[in-house]
């Protein structure tokens, strides 16, 4: 493999190549493991028509595991070309840098995570498990509300189970990474008390 991706980076060398390349990549109708000819060591999602525009790739081989592209994601490993995969989103697209000799160091501040609006989590009957609607995200600071008087337990990608999972006593928090908010498990001791999120994209 490095030395197939050595002599594509030759050859985009001698053919003049600039050392990275921007692309805009429309995702209106779907791929499956579509395959993109390009070699370098970095990938960069500089900016997307919305922020729940979504891809995926795998890098190299097709039976490799798959890595998200989304808004400000960057990915930097060496590869020699990548397969590419999308649900058809009408109007939704994604801006990707492909670095060579070229350091993301450099561009990261073209795109900043913000704050969006904040998501409240709640449920009308108590230790039932809740999850908020799906969107996209990156860092999500979790808060139990300073009304509560019970516990919230808390999980992520299972259901949350009073006293097997993150207890959030009423004003504590907790900040993680996710990609999505639909990961959040909730189970409140106390019937219509609230969880805060958050979140980053």
């Amino acid at each position: 493999m490095q030395s197939d991706w050595k002599e594509k980076l030759a050859d985009q060398v001698r053919r003049g190549d600039d050392h990275y390349t921007s692309v805009t990549i429309e995702l209106d109708n779907a791929r499956n493991d579509e395959f993109v000819a390009v070699a370098g060591k970095t990938i960069y999602i500089e900016d997307a028509s919305s922020d729940s525009a979504l891809a995926s790739v795998k890098l190299n081989r097709i039976g490799a595991d798959s890595l998200n592209l989304k808004k400000g994601s960057s990915i930097e490993t060496v590869f020699s070309g990548l397969y590419l995969t999308n649900t058809a989103q009408a109007g939704e697209w994604l801006k990707v840098i492909f670095g060579r000799e070229f350091k993301m160091d450099s561009v990261q501040g073209l795109s900043q995570a913000e704050a969006q609006p904040i998501v409240v989590i709640t449920n009308a009957a108590a230790n039932t498990n809740t999850i908020p609607s799906a969107q996209v995200c990156d860092t999500v600071l979790l808060k139990a509300d300073v009304k509560n008087t019970g516990i919230v337990w808390v999980d992520f990608g299972t259901a949350a189970v009073q006293d097997s999972c993150l207890p959030l006593d009423p004003h504590e928090s907790i900040t993680v990474k996710l990609s999505n908010l639909n990961q959040i498990n909730a189970n409140f001791e106390i019937a219509d008390e609230k969880l805060f999120a958050v979140y980053q994209v």
